[in-house]
């Protein structure tokens, strides 16, 4: 019962860790969006003014002592800020994750992965490598604007404040949804590696 407590926590960290490093690197490669993504043509504002505006929306998403949210080049709707006051809740939740199943996880490798016991499961880690590939092709197979939408309607439960209107949040203009899709992509290619390394260590051992 404790080395199951302790596989499922460390799924957990995992887990986080992905939606973690995806929020950090999206922020980090944020700079090459905005000329991938043309997005001085949608607002016509310089990339520094871009980048500084969408700085301080990130610093107010990830951290706790930012509790207002201005930004000096786009004006916010009421509705526009509940919903980043919502994002910023589920961003804090997975940060206090994160930090929570460290020590498990640490745990984990310690008395189950470097001891050889890992295989007993490798079922279940592949469960895990392949739900994601089935997530992702129901995206494909529907489109990524209906699984986005479709995803904010799962998370976002009676809430539909994520519905951003330019005019009243134009700051919406410099998060297109290819954005989020690379995003997307990103926190794939994370979660498939660490779970998929995860496997392999199982059937080496």
């Amino acid at each position: 019962m404790k080395s199951k407590l302790t596989f499922w926590g460390s799924m957990l960290f995992l887990l986080s860790l992905s939606i973690l490093l995806t929020i950090y690197l999206a922020w980090i490669f944020y700079p090459l969006e905005i000329k991938w993504l043309s997005l001085t043509s949608r607002v016509y504002l310089k990339p520094e003014t871009i980048q500084y505006n969408f700085h301080i929306l990130m610093n107010y998403l990830t951290n706790p002592f930012s509790q207002t949210l201005e930004m000096p080049d786009f004006r916010s709707s009421a509705a526009g800020l509940h919903h980043f006051e919502v994002v910023k809740n589920l961003f804090h939740l997975v940060q206090f994750l994160t930090l929570l199943t460290l020590p498990i996880f640490y745990y984990f490798v310690k008395k189950i992965v470097k001891k050889g016991f890992l295989s007993v499961f490798r079922k279940s880690i592949l469960l895990l490598v392949f739900l994601p590939l089935l997530i992702g092709l129901v995206g494909v197979l529907i489109g990524f604007e209906q699984f986005f939408t479709l995803f904010h309607q799962i998370l976002f439960v009676g809430d539909d404040t994520w519905l951003f209107d330019p005019a009243k949040d134009p700051v919406i203009l410099i998060l297109p949804e290819t954005f989020f899709l690379h995003a997307f992509l990103l926190f794939f290619g994370l979660y498939e590696s660490f779970f998929g390394c995860l496997y392999w260590r199982s059937r080496k051992g």
